[in-house]
């Protein structure tokens, strides 16, 4: 299923400009990741200019002639219509919001509580509120799933294999954008998993509106964001999961957008008491508070796949290694896999192959043994894992073109290229406080969706969780 999946990304060709579903004719906002089918660049790719700020994406995403209204007024609109001609309004909050919106109350930064802020969503109106946690826990379960996929087809079709590696995050719609306009090559190294916002949205649009026999057409889903790139990855065509035309989030409203509001409508957010999150997709693990940190999702993905690997916890889930405000940050994993497993299997038949041996020492990416498979530095069987975290766009470039240099044997980029070696790379823009360490397979997510929906575990992995693109204007 994932592989299928894997081998069968297509192009997406977006005209210049779109309408979007908000009625407004817009330029196109890259925030998430395309295919692609050869080292060209789509033409309206070429002729924009990255954008690296908040700032600029407002401008970017301004009409084109009459002015739209920006995405928390629409919000605002639909709440403010009497109960019975209303749709039922639903608001998911990230890890992030929780802890910058008591500056909006000129308190320090996570003086007030989750509790107080999904009671102040429901004093707005809404009816639902759901914890943007419970979508990091799924996207941190699926991607940590294609990075161990990707790593299997690595193993069993090298040097002819085609499945990228290393694998990037998709999360960050400003990392998305800097591959998009400056690095097209490689967004086949992308993750095709949706973030955190968009599998909730999805899951909110498909699996509740059906456990709630509510039309997902009666559904408005909000999304309260640290960044206001959010807005133009809702905006995104093709995250129509439930059909054409119904939007998987409709509206963003950012961490400030959030705390004017609350003022102007006379919600003291300190004052209130607290509420708990909506099931049954309130509940995550408290992994996904680090998606808020540099680092944080590597670090959590990290997590999962090392377990699945080995069987066993990673000794330390606090990778201190990789967190922090450095530009960029090193480190390596070590995984070996018990005797008798798949990737043990796989792991002791690499290492007949002494031509692999030569082309993997030759790149650096991967340590061996003289011919007796992975090799960690104490000699154990397995494979090492370097992983890389950039903190800041600016620090990512720095890294990629780090990686690209160092793999890439006689300096010819894209011919033995990045496919020899395994790393790990998250661009992760935003820098908050966690010390949450539990772990996101531990968190239940996938099977309180198994036991009410049989289907789930298809129709989740490949239309929700996945970015399933369109396959027509196709750009080869």
């Amino acid at each position: 299923m994932q592989t299928a999946l894997l081998s069968s990304r297509v192009a997406v060709y977006v005209p210049q400009p779109t309408v979007s579903s908000h009625g407004s004719k817009s330029v196109p906002v890259p925030c998430a990741p395309f295919r692609k089918c050869n080292s060209a660049s789509p033409p309206h790719l070429k002729n924009t200019q990255t954008l690296n700020s908040g700032r600029a994406i407002r401008a970017a995403a301004a009409p084109a002639g009459a002015a739209a209204e920006p995405h928390w007024k629409q919000a605002l609109t639909e709440l403010d219509k009497p109960k019975d001609e209303r749709k039922v309004m639903i608001a998911q909050v990230a890890p992030a919001v929780r802890v910058a919106i008591s500056e909006s109350f000129g308190l320090a930064p996570g003086a007030t509580s989750p509790g107080q802020l999904a009671e102040s969503l429901r004093r707005l109106g809404f009816d639902m509120v759901f914890d943007t946690l419970y979508g990091a826990d799924l996207t941190i379960m699926e991607e940590g799933t294609e990075l161990l996929n990707r790593l299997q087809a690595h193993l069993e079709a090298h040097p002819h294999s085609d499945e990228p590696l290393p694998m990037f995050t998709s999360c960050c719609p400003g990392w998305i954008a800097l591959l998009e306009k400056s690095y097209p090559d490689l967004i086949p190294y992308v993750s095709s998993c949706k973030s955190p916002q968009m599998m909730l949205g999805a899951m909110v649009k498909t699996y509740l509106a059906e456990k709630r026999s509510i039309s997902p057409n009666d559904i408005c889903m909000v999304s309260v964001m640290p960044c206001v790139r959010k807005q133009g990855e809702a905006d995104r065509d093709w995250y129509c999961s439930s059909g054409a035309g119904i939007r998987d989030v409709d509206h963003v409203i950012t961490t400030a957008e959030l705390g004017n509001i609350l003022k102007e409508r006379g919600i003291n957010l300190p004052e209130l008491p607290e509420s708990g999150w909506d099931e049954p997709l309130g509940t995550g693990s408290g992994a996904g508070v680090v998606f808020g940190t540099t680092g944080g999702v590597m670090e959590a993905a990290l997590r999962t796949a090392y377990e699945l690997v080995t069987k066993q916890p990673l000794p330390r889930l606090n990778l201190s290694e990789v967190r922090g405000m450095d530009g960029i940050k090193e480190t390596e994993i070590k995984m070996v896999p018990p005797p008798g497993s798949k990737f043990g299997e796989l792991v002791a038949a690499r290492a007949a192959a002494k031509a692999m041996d030569q082309a993997a020492a030759s790149a650096g990416a991967i340590k061996w043994d003289g011919g007796a498979g992975f090799s960690s530095d104490d000699g154990t069987n397995g494979l090492t894992l370097r992983v890389a975290v950039a903190n800041g766009l600016g620090n990512a470039k720095k890294l990629l073109t780090k990686m690209q240099v160092y793999v890439c044997v006689g300096g010819k980029p894209g011919v033995m290229g990045l496919k020899a070696c395994l790393c790990f790379l998250c661009a992760c823009i935003y820098c908050l406080w966690s010390q949450s360490l539990h772990c996101h397979h531990s968190g239940g997510s996938r099977v309180v969706l198994a036991g009410p929906y049989p289907i789930i575990l298809i129709k989740m992995l490949i239309n929700l969780l996945y970015i399933y693109l369109q396959i027509n204007n196709l750009y080869c």
